[in-house]
């Protein structure tokens, strides 16, 4: 039979659940900076100004930039016991 104390030190988990909602918050980022660069491109045939718009070229990729950062942070995020 094993004791209180073994039985716990099996249920820890290297996350908090701090880490794992910083983590989730930086996945959506990521995911939301992607869709604001997503669009239609220009082609041969017709020349599309949007993909030259501030979202695309400015904001898509820092809101990108810093989702990848808050997962770093995530990971290595380490709360006060």
């Amino acid at each position: 039979m094993k004791t209180k104390i073994v039985k716990e030190k099996e249920q820890e988990t290297v996350f908090s659940k701090k880490n794992y909602i910083i983590l989730i918050i930086g996945s959506i980022l990521i995911i939301a900076g992607y869709i604001l660069m997503s669009g239609e491109g220009s082609t041969l045939a017709a020349y599309h100004p949007d993909i030259f718009s501030e979202t695309r070229i400015r904001i898509a990729p820092l809101v990108c930039l810093l989702g990848y950062l808050l997962n770093i942070f995530g990971i290595l995020y380490r709360p006060l016991k």
